[in-house]
């Protein structure tokens, strides 16, 4: 009995009772899946980190770039000094002292979308965008009247209500992001509604678009947004009026109202490729692609047209609103260069040289708006007069005083800015050599006594440099010419070196050696015991470097000469006979203290610097380093003319300044 049920439960399994399952592959045990799950997981989150990584360095460079000068540059009719000319870039960045500075088209400058239609708010009040605590309060008004029965009112009462939607329509003022389409949706059919109740089929709710019979020209423009964004149309309310906007919609779709062209060319270019990568142009919210001409179709009603800058900022708004229009084309771009790079620059130059630029209502608004748009940037208006780069006049945006203001009147101010400072530290430098001053009978130099007992072979003597140094910046580069003195501050020790001429009396006669025959192979040129001509050694407490230096200098202010700075200087020191060469990172600040604008500001400076000094061919150095003195003061015949050791020698230290520029 047991065995017919093993047997009969291994039929119904498919295996024989006494059999092992076939080897059909190995599965893999538990430590390896989730090893696998692990390694996949490291695989993933490093992936993730990398992508984590890029978007940081992105958000990181938008953060920085918010932060700097913005220069929006008036092209002069008829020339190619705009934007991205190099001389009026390179000119302008110099006179306003910002090398980081970015340079943009009139173009951008033009923001009429955004506006508002309200002539009692002045141009510093100007909002910019519309703030998304607009939207609430607006959406309830026209929810609430979508829901208001047609008798719940007399056609007057329609009417009055149909007025306050329009006028609360003006929150939304300009839409320049998706965002902001479903409250306009909602208001115009809010408004559409009021104005089929009110039985009065005038402007501005009814308009005849392009002659033909007045239409409900709210409804006709939810409608326009609906061709966009069909969605849209699932956020109607009533049957009735879904009927009306899709009327219209049916309209649009077959062509039975008259469209134009909206052109993006500029003074009759466009290119296809670079276009896109500057600007993304978004139309009533949403990016549309132009085609190969730079058009795209525009419809009678309201069109609001966007550039948003792809890498910084924000461009031109145009807000184009018309019930007729009698032209097959409308020029964006075009309209927006005449009024900011021809009536700009004409107001600008009426009175060119006053310090505050006297200019319209309507260009101070667009400057406003601009600084809003950019909170973070100073920003900046250059015209090269007549097209002459040398001559670039440049106002800045006084954001309180909502004002232009004159910076550099046709680049008469020298492009350069100087800087003088002194300072001082301390210096730790291998090339150094020390000579004992003692003048005593038992320590004269003479044929009897070593060379090198009066030298220290250490060669790792402390100084005490004292720096004088003009620099010159011009934009980021930085030049400089220097004289550096240093003081031997080891006790009762001075430093000595051959003297370039062979010959020299007077004030150091005692150190030379008074009776001798000239050896080529000695360092001190005279044989043991014969007569003959002296050598004389320069012996003192200072040493000079002269040099000039090349370098760098960054951050916000690093055209007059303020921030951190890295630099290569090269010179020449009389003591020892040597040529240096030492890399310098510094920062240079300017004190909180005075109303300092003009080109004489303080300055305080630090400097650390590291390099090495290389022995000239006719130093007393080299003979040092070399081992070529004995106690005798007589070379050692055994060993090598030069074996170079030491020769080479390493250069280091701190020292901090103040100065002035101008």
């Amino acid at each position: 009995m047991m065995l017919t049920l093993l047997f009969s439960a291994s039929l119904a399994l498919g295996t024989p009772a006494n059999a092992a399952a076939p080897p059909v592959g190995r599965a893999p045990s538990t430590q390896a899946v989730k090893r696998g799950k692990k390694e996949q997981g490291k695989r993933k989150s490093k992936e993730e980190k990398t992508a984590e990584e890029e978007a940081a360095d992105a958000a990181e460079e938008a953060r920085r770039k918010e932060k700097l000068a913005r220069v929006v540059v008036l092209k002069w009719e008829g020339t190619s000094a705009g934007y991205t000319n190099e001389a009026v870039v390179r000119n302008t960045k110099s006179a306003i002292a910002r090398p980081d500075a970015m340079f943009f088209p009139e173009v951008d400058l033009y923001q009429a979308g955004r506006k508002v239609k309200d002539r009692t708010v002045i141009p510093v009040q100007q909002p910019a965008k519309v703030p998304d605590s607009n939207v609430p309060g607006l959406i309830a008004e026209a929810q609430q009247t979508l829901a208001r029965p047609y008798d719940s009112m007399t056609p007057a009462e329609w009417g009055i209500r149909a007025a306050q939607l329009r006028e609360i329509g003006e929150q939304i003022w300009f839409v320049d992001r998706p965002e902001l389409r479903k409250p306009l949706f909602m208001l115009y059919l809010s408004i559409g509604y009021a104005a089929e109740n009110a039985n009065h089929a005038t402007a501005p709710f009814f308009e005849a678009l392009a002659g033909r019979y007045p239409v409900n020209y709210y409804h006709y423009l939810a409608a326009l947004l609906a061709s966009q964004e069909p969605a849209l149309m699932s956020e109607i309310p009533s049957a009735y009026i879904r009927d009306s906007v899709t009327h219209y919609l049916k309209q649009l779709q077959q062509g039975q109202y008259p469209s134009f062209k909206l052109d993006f060319e500029l003074e009759d270019m466009f290119n296809p490729k670079v276009f896109p990568q500057n600007y993304e142009v978004l139309v009533n919210g949403l990016p549309v692609t132009l085609d190969d001409n730079a058009q795209l179709d525009g419809y009678l009603g309201r069109t609001d047209i966007y550039l948003k800058r792809m890498d910084s900022g924000h461009g031109m708004s145009e807000r184009l609103e018309t019930v007729k229009f009698d032209e097959n084309v409308y020029f964006v771009r075009e309209t927006a260069r005449k009024k900011m790079g021809v009536d700009f620059i004409q107001q600008l130059f009426l009175y060119k040289n006053e310090c505050i630029a006297e200019v319209d209502g309507d260009i101070l608004a667009y400057l406003a708006i601009y600084q809003k748009l950019h909170p973070k940037a100073e920003i900046y208006i250059a015209v090269a007069e007549k097209g002459n780069p040398n001559k670039t006049y440049i106002w800045r945006y006084v954001r309180d005083a909502g004002h232009l203001r004159l910076v550099s009147n046709g680049g008469d101010g020298f492009p350069v800015r100087f800087a003088l400072l002194f300072s001082s530290g301390a210096m730790f430098n291998g090339a150094t050599a020390s000579f004992d001053t003692d003048l005593s009978d038992e320590n004269t130099l003479d044929i009897s006594r070593g060379l090198t007992q009066r030298f220290d072979g250490a060669l790792k003597n402390a100084f005490v440099p004292f720096n004088f140094e003009l620099r010159a910046h011009y934009n980021r580069f930085m030049a400089s010419l220097g004289w550096e003195f240093g003081l031997n501050t080891r006790s009762g020790e001075d430093w000595i070196e051959r003297y370039y001429l062979p010959r020299h009396q007077a004030a150091y006669k005692p150190y030379a050696v008074a009776c001798g025959q000239k050896d080529p192979d000695s360092p001190l040129g005279v044989k043991d015991g014969a007569c003959g001509d002296d050598e004389l050694y320069h012996v003192t407490h200072w040493n000079r470097h002269v040099y000039l230096g090349l370098g760098g200098v960054f951050g916000r202010d690093a055209g007059i000469g303020f921030g951190p700075r890295l630099q290569w200087r090269n010179g020449y020191t009389n003591l020892p006979h040597a040529w240096q060469s030492t890399l310098h990172a510094g920062w240079a600040l300017q004190p909180r203290f005075g109303d300092f604008n003009k080109r004489v500001r303080p300055i305080f400076d630090a400097d650390l610097r590291g390099g090495f000094s290389l022995a000239a061919p006719n130093s007393i150095q080299r003979n040092i380093a070399a081992g070529d003195l004995n106690m005798d003061g007589v070379r050692n015949r055994g060993e090598e003319e030069d074996n170079g050791e030491g020769v080479i020698m390493p250069v280091f230290g701190l020292t901090v300044g103040a100065g002035f520029t101008f």
